[in-house]
Formats: C-alpha cells, sequence, structure tokens
C-alpha cells in the first residue's frame, strides 16, 4: 500500500443531496494521488447500486456513470451491507455485479482494517 487506506460509507440515498456526487469526488480525488480506497454501501445507500436508474427524469447526473468510472482510477473494492439490502428487499443479484456482499462481522472487520473511515 503506497498511502494510508480510505473507506468511503454511502449511508444516503443517491439523488436529493449532494453527498453522495462529494463522496464519489473524494474517491477519485485520493485514487489519483494513490491511496487506496474502498466503498463501502449501507442503509439508503444500497440504492445507489442498482443499475437501472434514470437521473435524467429529475435533471441530475446518474451515479451510475460514476461508479463505473471508478475501476479507471484503480477504485475497485465496493462493498455492501447485508442487513442493509435486506431491510429494503433487495438482493446481490440485483445490483452491479462488482459489488461484495459483506455481513454485519465482515462490516466491522471492514471498518477496522482501513485507516481513514468517511461517512457521506
Amino acid at each position: 500500500m503506497s498511502g494510508k487506506s480510505l473507506l468511503l460509507v454511502f449511508r444516503r440515498a443517491p439523488y436529493g443531496r449532494s453527498l453522495s456526487r462529494a463522496g464519489y469526488d473524494l474517491a477519485l480525488a485520493a485514487a489519483a494521488f494513490e491511496q487506496p480506497v474502498s466503498l463501502l454501501f449501507m442503509d439508503d445507500g444500497v440504492w445507489q447500486l442498482l443499475p437501472e436508474q434514470h437521473a435524467d427524469q429529475i435533471n441530475t447526473k446518474s451515479v451510475a456513470s460514476t461508479l463505473a468510472s471508478l475501476p479507471l482510477y484503480d477504485v475497485e473494492n465496493l462493498y455492501v451491507d447485508m442487513q442493509s439490502l435486506d431491510a429494503r428487499g433487495l438482493a446481490p443479484v440485483e445490483l452491479r455485479k462488482e459489488v461484495v456482499p459483506l455481513d454485519a462481522t465482515a462490516v466491522q472487520a471492514l471498518m477496522h482494517e482501513h485507516h481513514q473511515v468517511l461517512v457521506f
């Protein structure tokens, strides 16, 4: 690892606020400076992982395009909290393929293995 690892936790729905966009901007900036970055989606943040989003209907840019660009910046570690999926009636097969589902124990371990954790 070339720098301190960073875990960004997305807990809010993708639209209606600028927090998600700020989180993605931070992820891309940190990765551009070769800082290892991982993303964890919890609570309403899991909605960001649905592949079919029609953000144009609310005159905004879809987060799906930003998610698709993450591998270009070597941001490849995407995780989702299974409890959050279950609470919203979602299954991992409905999400983007590259997302790794984690149980509560694995979520805690993920948070502890990173140097910095920021919540959006």
